[in-house]
Order: C-alpha cells, then structure tokens, then sequence
C-alpha cells in the first residue's frame, strides 16, 4: 500500500536548487511554485502569463511589469515588490525605480516619484490625473523643474499633505 506524504517534495522538484531565503523576484516565484509542488506550465496558467514568461521571470532576465505585479502578488501571497533592490539586475523598468532608497534625502521630485509608484501608477496614468504633461511630471521627478505654487497646491493632495 502506498501512502502519499506531504512532507517530501515531488520527485522532479528535488533535482533543481530553490533558495530558502529569496532575495530576487525570480527567486521568490520559484520558491513558492515548489512550496506547492507544482510545475511551471500550472503555475504560469494560475497568473494568466505564458510559461515562457514565468521561466524568464524565474531566471531572472525580465522583470514583471506593472500590470503584472499584482497578478504575482495574489500568487506569492505577500508583496516582494517593497524591496526596490529586487528589480535592479535585468529589470525592464528604469534603472531609477531601484534607486529610491529612504536614506536619501527626500526632495519634492523624489516624493512625487514615490508616491507614484506606490499607487503603481505609470507616469502617463499620474500626469493624466495631474492635468499635467508626461515631460512636466518627468521633469518634476528628477527634480529638473518645480512645480508652480497653484500646482503645487494640487500636489499636495496627490501627496497626502
């Protein structure tokens, strides 16, 4: 008589190396597609993405996009998306989205960009809603221009002063 056991990973899982403590988006998925014993092609069809995109993912070569980072979220059941040091190596979003590390000081450019991303909002989405141009709001991210004192007004709302 054979008696499935929960404790033991399935056979195929036990041949590939899973980090116990994730440190990239790659990772993260990998790990929890173990922890469930199941394979990549299921996995792939639970996030509505191809396996050719969960396998890249993994890898580490292409970096979810915003559209698809609550869909991973809902998987994973938590959010590794709060540490920006994860998408910095292969990530298809700007090398400034790893940069926004809270101990530099915070210029209005760099609390708008903050606040943006934490709505996971594009630049186009949050100018739209600002009434302002994509190249007015760039500006206004890289601390390139500042924001006129009516705006600025607006802004503040946006900001949550």
């Amino acid at each position: 008589m054979s008696v499935p056991r929960k404790d033991i990973s399935p056979v195929w899982t036990r041949s590939f190396p899973v980090s116990r403590e994730p440190k990239t988006i790659g990772e993260h998925l990998k790990k929890k597609r173990f922890d469930l014993g199941i394979r990549q092609a299921e996995a792939a069809h639970q996030m509505g993405v191809s396996a050719r995109t969960l396998s890249l993912w993994e890898c580490d070569r292409v970096y979810p996009t915003w559209s698809q980072q609550a869909v991973l979220v809902e998987f994973l059941g938590y959010d590794p998306f709060t540490n920006p040091a994860l998408g910095a190596p292969g990530g298809n979003e700007t090398p400034s989205v790893a940069s926004l590390s809270p101990d530099k000081p915070i210029s209005l450019g760099r609390q708008i960009k903050r606040r943006r991303l934490e709505l996971r909002k594009t630049r186009q989405q949050w100018a739209k809603e600002m009434g302002v141009s994509v190249k007015t709001l760039w500006s206004w991210e890289t601390d390139r221009r500042q924001p006129s004192a009516l705006l600025r007004a607006k802004l503040g709302r946006f900001l949550g002063a």
